[in-house]
């Protein structure tokens, strides 16, 4: 985020309010609820600060409805992030309340899950989002955003532990291409978890059934729309976009012989970006004073159904 001077620097308070969009620890995980915090870091060469940041999300399956070979499985999201600046440097003066703001977001998704052949899996579906601050009326074009995917899934040799996953993702609104092709790749034996793919990797060893110790990266981008103060809508500001890239070691407890996990990871965010974009969603021009990387810590509690029991070992034929 960008600061060229004392009003673009209040203006810039609202854009404190950005946020990262909550992942899963790994790809098993169906339910979770989790809490982040990312420690202040300087902003600018003005004296600015950006004050802690908070991020609470929730995620939820809902039922099933089975349709013969096919599964519609919908989903239902919502996260909550808190962000402000400092009141020192230039910003010394300005009331704490227009420093810091809340976002929102409702994620609500429809997912339909197939299977072609006893290696090929079709997924196909979509995900709509309300991203907003609620200070100003709800605006559908402005605090909504759409997302629809059609992936394949490969079981690597028949085996499902070994899966390779690619497809298309479409995007609306978007900022640089409305379509991102997607691959991943899974593999979950002699006691590793690898997950390589865009927008997160894992890596762990797993320590008998209840530990696993390794690390995670995420890139996250998302883009809000805010009501800015006076000095904002007079440079044309109308969303916030916050890009992060982080790293964390990361460990996993089982608790009990059940089938929730208390994950938790400390790590840092390389990036740490924060933009000002105008009505086309284009950045603002205000000046090169980047924020620095900041250290951030996440605590999850997740939900991983138990794994289904292969029904033999035979072999599986090719098709």
């Amino acid at each position: 985020m960008a600061v060229s001077s004392p009003v673009p620097g209040l203006v810039v308070a609202s854009a404190l309010l950005l946020a990262s969009a909550a992942c899963a620890q790994t790809s098993e995980d169906r339910a979770y609820i989790g809490i982040s915090v990312g420690r202040g870091t300087a902003i600018g060469t003005q004296g600015g600060k950006l004050d802690e940041r908070w991020q609470l999300d929730l995620r939820l399956p809902l039922p099933p409805v089975f349709l013969g070979k096919s599964i519609l499985l919908p989903s239902l999201g919502f996260e909550t992030y808190r962000f402000g600046l400092e009141q020192q440097g230039v910003l010394a003066n300005v009331p704490e309340n227009q420093l810091s703001r809340s976002f929102y977001r409702l994620q609500l998704g429809l997912s339909l899950i197939r299977p072609v052949t006893p290696r090929w899996l079709i997924i196909a579906g979509a995900v709509g989002s309300t991203r907003t601050d609620f200070r100003g009326s709800f605006d559908p074009g402005m605090d909504t955003t759409w997302v629809g995917y059609a992936m394949a899934n490969y079981k690597i040799g028949g085996d499902p532990d070994k899966k390779l996953t690619f497809g298309l993702v479409a995007l609306w609104p978007f900022d640089f291409t409305p379509v991102i092709p997607m691959l991943s790749f899974v593999y979950r034996k002699e006691g590793y978890i690898v997950e390589l793919g865009v927008p997160r990797f894992t890596l762990l060893r797993k320590i008998g059934d209840t530990l696993e110790l390794g690390l995670i990266g995420v890139f996250e981008q998302q883009v809000f729309h805010a009501l800015l103060p006076e000095e904002g809508r007079a440079l044309g500001a109308y969303y916030v976009r916050s890009t992060s890239l982080r790293f964390a070691p990361t460990a996993n407890i089982r608790l009990g012989s059940g089938s929730l996990w208390l994950n938790t990871s400390i790590g840092l965010d390389v990036l740490n970006d924060h933009a000002l974009l105008d009505k086309h969603r284009d950045p603002l021009n205000l000046g090169n004073n980047p924020t620095r990387p900041a250290p951030y810590a996440r605590l999850t509690l997740s939900w991983r159904p138990p794994r289904p029991t292969p029904r033999n070992t035979q072999p599986v034929e090719t098709e």
